[in-house]
């Protein structure tokens, strides 16, 4: 009978442990919330999209065997206005079904006007779009490509030519 009443007072010492527990409230917990926005970089054409193709044309000036295309650019970055450009991989235009015929780029370029391009490489060349409306600045640009034909009598070395350009846009902070 003892360890019955024991039992007994344990469980009243529990239930009305239990019972203070359910009344006490917690009170308010503050949680200070910190929202970031970080920078966001969109580049395209102007308008909207990207590039599916660029076609390099020979006839600028008097040199037939050089090629070059210019294409405009915007660049638009939320809370920031500075970024970097390089090349991730040389320029290389191969012959579509002779390999061994391909392009020598001269150049890949980009700047803000025809008269300053920066030559662009594995090494990230710094920009910098105008003051920000709001919270995002944008500026225009142009992305020039140069590349001289390969060596050759015309009829062997014409056909369609193939290469890709990858470039990589980073937000300077």
């Amino acid at each position: 009978m003892n360890r019955w009443k024991q039992a007994l007072g344990a469980a009243l010492l529990l239930w009305t442990g239990l019972a203070s527990a359910v009344d006490t409230p917690l009170g308010g917990i503050p949680v200070s919330i910190t929202l970031t926005n970080l920078p966001k970089i969109t580049v395209e054409k102007p308008g909207g999209g990207w590039y599916d193709t660029l076609t390099l044309s020979n006839s600028a000036g008097s040199d037939i065997t050089r090629y070059q295309a210019q294409v405009p650019v915007q660049v638009s970055i939320r809370n920031e206005r500075n970024f970097t450009v390089s090349l991730v991989n040389p320029l290389v235009l191969t012959h579509e079904t002779k390999p061994e015929l391909t392009f020598t780029t001269e150049q890949v370029a980009f700047g803000s006007n025809a008269t300053n391009l920066q030559a662009l490489s594995a090494t990230p060349v710094a920009f910098s779009n105008p003051a920000p409306l709001a919270d995002t600045s944008s500026g225009s640009y142009l992305l020039s490509l140069v590349a001289r034909q390969p060596v050759g009598v015309l009829g062997t070395i014409s056909g369609s030519y193939l290469g890709k350009l990858v470039l990589l846009f980073e937000v300077q902070a």
